[in-house]
């Protein structure tokens, strides 16, 4: 049975609802596609969730680890979702245990302070850190270490950088790497294949949304167009299509507080959520002409996660308590 709580999202004449994938309970990091729609979830202090629709029925076939008391400081899965990776707080540094199926693989730890570092995962390895501090490549059953991952070809490539990396994430069989001033991609043996300057910011760099080549999605503070100085307030953020050629962006408007966003393969549909002084709302748009084809007034109903299928129609979505499908209808 569909839950109430999903009727904003079922107002949609473009952006249509087509099925609830079941229920979750807490806060959805990261949603992909394999052959079905998965959903990383934090539960809590302590518990890493890794959730996917089961089939011919609203419910969700759940793989979950806690550490019993310990923080969670970052998750992650590999597209196939056959499995979690999972950092913990310990009294000698940082945890990290793999896990399939019902059975922790393996586990280490890094001794020494650590912030929550960015972690992404291929299923074969593990790439972990940064934040002013090395990017570590380990074995991602066995945990074996593997030399740190140097970005220097990117200052190579580049010249002067930051090289303060925010974000790790996997884009289809490659790593992207985000720092402060820059994206980079690799191949998960290290190899750089490709680096782009990103748009200046605060000490943390602009936020990214969505990766697409066609136009990264990124959350940022603008100008203000009579000072050319950053801009103050809330209206000071905007969602903006960034060209990586020509190293500029193009703002959807203002957005307060966290917006959410996926971009279709092939570059066309963006689906945001976000907040704007008329109300939060779940909005459709079309890149080819950067026109807003709809927008569906959602209330308090915040998607937390966002994720294009690899048919370029179909959207997965979640939020704090639903798992759910939309389909673009060109």
């Amino acid at each position: 049975m569909t839950p109430q709580r999903v009727a904003p999202f079922r107002a949609g004449r473009r952006l249509v609802f087509v099925r609830y994938l079941g229920g979750l309970s807490g806060q959805a990091r990261e949603v992909f596609w394999a052959d079905e729609p998965w959903c990383l979830v934090r539960w809590g202090y302590d518990t890493a969730e890794l959730a996917r629709a089961s089939t011919g029925r609203d419910a969700c076939a759940r793989l979950r680890w806690s550490s019993q008391g310990p923080r969670l400081m970052g998750m992650a899965s590999p597209r196939a979702g056959d499995g979690l990776v999972v950092l913990h707080e310990h009294p000698e540094g940082l945890r990290v245990v793999t896990r399939r199926g019902q059975e922790d693989i393996a586990e280490r730890t890094w001794p020494g302070e650590h912030h929550d570092p960015p972690l992404a995962t291929d299923g074969a390895r593990i790439v972990f850190g940064g934040q002013g501090g090395p990017l570590w490549r380990i074995d991602a059953w066995s945990l074996a270490a593997r030399a740190p991952w140097s970005l220097e070809p990117v200052r190579r490539a580049l010249g002067e950088a930051r090289l303060f990396v925010v974000d790790l994430r996997d884009v289809g069989g490659a790593l992207l790497i985000s720092t402060t001033d820059t994206w980079s991609r690799w191949s998960w043996d290290g190899e750089l294949l490709a680096c782009w300057r990103a748009p200046a910011g605060e000490w943390s760099g602009p936020y990214l949304l969505a990766w697409h080549e066609a136009g990264p999605v990124v959350f940022m503070q603008t100008n203000d167009p009579d000072t050319g100085r950053p801009g103050l307030g809330r209206d000071a953020y905007h969602v903006v299509v960034w060209d990586l050629a020509r190293g500029q962006g193009r703002s959807l408007g203002t957005a307060h507080g966290w917006p959410r966003a996926a971009r279709s393969a092939d570059g066309r549909w963006l689906v945001v959520d976000r907040v704007t002084r008329a109300g939060r709302g779940l909005e459709l748009w079309d890149l080819s002409t950067h026109a807003l084809v709809e927008r569906i007034a959602t209330r308090g109903r915040a998607v937390q996660a966002l994720a294009f299928a690899p048919d370029g129609v179909h959207v997965a979505a979640a939020t704090m308590q639903d798992f759910f499908v939309l389909r673009v209808d060109a």
